[in-house]
């Protein structure tokens, strides 16, 4: 039996002030990552605003009189001005910083949301949402890229892929509080949002890499100093060194598009990041956020769509809680790959059920469970996976010297391609059917699986300088054994 000296009961005891330091370490982490996250739960709103309004302003009587065709562009109005942000956001994001420009983001969406609640023409509500997708563009790109540059590499999978717990809290809003308020009931709730956003993050420091780049390195060590918590002068100097050194060779040259192409790993990682965030687009989930409350009356179902709409919105909000404890263990690449099979089996499911019921099969009643159940099986694995993650996956690809010109023409690429699933789902639905619609939807994710398998590197645990390393196939020295002498 081992003797327990005191020294033991010692060193045991440091070791659990160590823990405890570590965990008081992180509060702030922790805060400034779910400050930032509110302004996804402000998007999340907006994307769903359209799924209890669009049929209000589309009955007979309604203010602003909407028909199919002027109902299809403000759902998709929203994507397009999302196109558009990013390439201002990636202006705005090395002149002022992640910070300011969230920030200043976040008025632009109280202006939009404030066009949409003194709208009085179809004009005012295409500009209201062109306006609120540019606000969401800039967001998109902003929160991950500040997510990125203030965690741990331990913990920055985990923290990346809460941004769809934050986005389906938006959703769930919507799909609850739509159906029972009027229109400019439901946009005052809707604002609540970026304001509690702006009163809280204001207070959120600076990135470090952002202050170092911009040569405050005293700023940038308060800023980390605050972030880490309880670590010594010494752990932060060692910190920001490391991130000098990875600006620095980051920054030796300027940058242009035809950089993204001709450089080895700026060419890998843009393919995996635009790779994901097609094929997440492709998937159809803006099409069934967007118009949830309509599929559900096209499917004939039996529950109320606005009660069918509220359940998505609940396996949204709960099924995002597993995404970081799953990517905190088993990295980025499993859940993808979980994810996608499990998205392909909703949508080819509910593509068979749209097909029954348009060949009119007799066979089709004893299938009504299957539009709930696809949507709620598709909302469970989506948000576990390809939802949050390929955002995540993005905001640690590239180079500092790179992200900001990368992440505005992908973001802004992944949205343009949203503007066209969204806005040509109903043209496809009325010339093909809607059973062919979700057969495309599927079989994009059945090649998601495959492109996952095959073309996602694993970065669990990895540094944004090893993951750069591993891009670039840059062989990293292995650490000297360590030999222990036994007495």
């Amino acid at each position: 039996m081992e003797l327990q000296t005191p020294d033991h009961f010692a060193n045991h005891k440091d070791a659990v002030e160590d823990q405890k330091k570590i965990r008081a370490s992180r509060k702030n982490l922790y805060l400034a990552a779910i400050s930032a996250n509110l302004a996804l739960s402000a998007c999340g709103c907006c994307f769903a605003w359209t799924s209890p309004v669009i049929p209000k302003l589309k009955q007979p009587g309604s203010f602003i009189h909407l028909d199919e065709f002027l109902g299809s562009w403000v759902g998709s109005l929203l994507m397009l001005g999302s196109a558009v942000g990013p390439f201002i956001a990636g202006i705005m994001i090395d002149a002022v910083g992640r910070k300011w420009t969230l920030l200043v983001d976040s008025v632009v969406l109280l202006v939009a949301w404030a066009i949409l609640a003194s709208a009085q023409s179809v004009w005012m509500l295409f500009v209201g949402r062109f306006m609120c997708g540019i606000a969401v563009g800039i967001i998109f790109m902003g929160v991950p890229l500040y997510i990125a540059e203030i965690a741990e590499d331990k913990l920055r999978g985990a923290l990346g892929s809460v941004i769809e717990l934050f986005l389906s809290a938006g959703f769930m809003i919507e799909y609850c509080a739509g159906p029972f308020l009027s229109y400019n009931n439901l946009i005052l709730v809707s604002v609540i949002l970026p304001i509690l956003f702006i009163i809280t993050f204001i207070w959120m420091p600076e990135s470090p890499h952002y202050l170092l780049a911009s040569g405050r390195r005293t700023d940038a060590a308060k800023s980390l100093r605050w972030l880490r918590g309880n670590i010594s002068h010494d752990a932060v100097e060692k910190e920001i060194t490391q991130i000098e050194a990875f600006l620095e060779e980051s920054s030796e040259k300027k940058v242009s598009l035809r950089d993204l192409i001709t450089n080895r790993g700026n060419l890998k990682a843009l393919y995996v990041s635009v790779g994901l965030l097609s094929l997440q687009q492709l998937s159809g989930i803006n099409v069934i956020q967007f118009y949830v409350q309509p599929i559900f009356v096209k499917t004939g179902s039996s529950l109320e769509p606005k009660y069918s709409a509220m359940i998505v919105g609940g396996v949204q909000l709960i099924s995002a809680c597993f995404t970081a404890p799953l990517t905190r263990k088993l990295g980025f690449k499993i859940p993808l790959l979980i994810s996608s099979a499990g998205t392909c089996v909703a949508q080819v499911l509910l593509g068979f059920y749209f097909y029954m019921e348009e060949q009119k099969m007799d066979a089709v009643v004893y299938f009504a469970w299957v539009p709930i159940f696809s949507l709620v099986l598709y909302i469970f694995v989506f948000c576990s996976g390809l939802g949050p993650l390929p955002w995540a996956v993005m905001g640690e690809m590239f180079a500092p010297n790179m992200k900001a010109l990368a992440s505005a023409v992908i973001t802004s690429f992944t949205f343009l391609l949203s503007f066209f699933v969204t806005k040509f789902f109903a043209n496809i639905c009325i010339r093909l059917g809607t059973h062919f619609a979700f057969g495309i939807f599927g079989a994009s994710c059945g090649v998601s699986f495959v492109f996952v398998y095959y073309c996602v590197p694993n970065t669990k645990g990895m540094s944004l300088q090893d993951i750069q390393d591993k891009l670039n196939k840059v062989k990293t020295p292995p650490e000297p054994t360590k030999y222990v002498t036994k007495l």
